[in-house]
């Protein structure tokens, strides 16, 4: 599963899919998703900086978490209108828990100052040797011209935190 842009209309839009199986249970995984300490964590390992967590709220139908942070982004000069050196990302995520031990988060994610919308789920699913993490990101960009290369940057910029994270959690699980 890869990245898929497309163009609707004026609207650029890229998709990303993405398969993470894991040797551990979807409850550890959920738990270190959901985890406010685990979370500033992760993301000061993926190079954010300013980590605010301002929701981690767990009970027995799911969780809501949302963080803010900075982070860096090597902007080539088209984008440099849009993207900065360091951006305010506001990530929002809404989980649900389900029978057979099924988690499921929507997600929302935030560029301040920046014309694109991001959107996403994860879906951890209990594998017989472990659990598999169904990665799925779509970036929209409505501006004429520049809002397929600008969709197209922040989904590579999504790609690469999207495979962080998934080396940090494996080795962050190895670990325990």
């Amino acid at each position: 599963m890869g990245q898929q842009p497309r163009e609707d209309g004026a609207q650029s839009v890229v998709e990303i899919y993405r398969d993470h199986e894991y040797v551990h249970s979807t409850d550890m995984l959920y738990a270190l998703f959901t985890d406010r300490k685990t979370i500033r964590a992760k993301q000061k390992a993926l190079g954010a900086r300013n980590i605010r967590i301002d929701a981690c709220r767990k009970n027995a139908e799911g969780a809501v978490v949302s963080f803010v942070r900075e982070l860096p982004a090597d902007v080539p000069g088209l984008l440099s209108k849009f993207l900065q050196p360091w951006n305010t990302v506001e990530q929002s995520e809404q989980w649900t828990c389900y029978a057979d031990d099924v988690y499921q988060a929507e997600l929302d994610i935030d560029i301040a100052g920046v014309p694109v919308t991001i959107e996403g789920a994860l879906e951890l699913e209990p594998l017989a040797d472990g659990c598999v993490n169904h990665v799925y990101m779509k970036i929209e960009c409505g501006i004429p011209f520049v809002g397929g290369t600008l969709a197209e940057f922040v989904a590579i910029d999504c790609k690469r935190l999207i495979a962080d994270e998934y080396d940090y959690i494996t080795k962050l699980l190895a670990s325990a």
